[in-house]
């Protein structure tokens, strides 16, 4: 059995940034180490932190005398602000890529565009943007939505940083038509959009796709959809032990490729997990 492995899988810059953040702060500090909402998109890395004492809250909780840290996905302003007020000490490990976003729909706003945002509602990546954002803004994530968008004389467009381009290009096809201005900021990931090219073309070369992350990770969902359109059976997991042994019955080229959050010591154990089964079916 082939394995095809993307080799630049696993973490982005923006992930690996706002651990190594952490994880000195953890050792550094006796105080609380609190992160506002998960800081990664990882239930595994996640348990791992709260090993080291860090531990998950709300943007709501109580945080005086803890040190918070800003998730990677980042937060509204107004809770930045409280957090900011109240807590002993705040580390921002938002990615960069997603400060970009909110500097620009701060930008947008005081130049009265009506703000588009591209992507999740529910993400907390564009929770965070929608706080700067302001009153004019509209929310959509697919291509069809688009449709029922009326006319806007100034239409600014900000795109969640794992948004697929493909999607963005259609969406903006239909909008061109018939808005006057529009001004739009491609702040898709650049590693990102490397990710779902790879995993794309493995896909297209293989019977079956592992992708390896959290399940509560998008931009891991859209590497298992972008998989998917090509046709390929596709598994998404989040460690070794999920491998199913029938899957790869009758199976001679396997790819595989991660998610921005997943450690590079998950991706390993897969590989690892595959060619057990491939040498033990030899032998056989």
């Amino acid at each position: 059995m082939e394995i095809i492995l993307d080799e630049g899988a696993g973490f982005c810059f923006g992930v690996e940034r706002a651990l190594k953040m952490t994880e000195e702060v953890a050792r550094a500090t006796q105080e609380r180490v609190y992160t506002i909402g998960p800081l990664i998109h990882n239930p595994q890395v996640i348990e791992e932190l709260k090993g080291e004492g860090v531990e998950v809250v709300g943007e709501d909780a109580d945080v005086h005398n803890a040190v918070s840290i800003l998730r990677t996905h980042g937060v509204a302003p107004a809770a930045e602000q409280r957090l900011r007020s109240e807590s002993k000490k705040v580390i921002d490990a938002t990615c960069p890529y997603v400060k970009k976003s909110h500097q620009y729909a701060e930008l947008l706003r005081k130049e009265d565009y009506h703000i588009l945002i591209v992507g999740d509602r529910n993400h907390p990546e564009i929770k965070g943007v929608l706080g700067y954002a302001g009153k004019r803004v509209t929310v959509i994530n697919t291509p069809e939505e688009a449709d029922t968008m009326p006319h806007y004389p100034k239409l600014g467009v900000i795109i969640q940083t794992t948004y697929p381009i493909e999607k963005v290009q259609k969406i903006l096809a239909k909008l061109v038509g018939r808005i006057t201005e529009i001004r739009v900021f491609n702040t898709i990931c650049d590693y990102t959009s490397d990710r779902q090219i790879a995993a794309a073309n493995i896909a297209r070369k293989v019977q079956l796709m592992y992708v390896i992350g959290g399940r509560n990770s998008a931009n891991t969902s859209k590497l298992v959809e972008i998989c998917k359109q090509q046709g390929t059976i596709t598994r998404l997991i989040e460690v070794a032990e999920e491998i199913d042994e029938s899957d790869l019955d009758n199976v001679e080229r396997v790819g595989i490729t991660a998610g921005a959050s997943t450690p590079e010591v998950r991706i390993s154990a897969v590989i690892s997990r595959l060619e057990q089964i491939a040498s033990a079916r030899v032998t056989h």
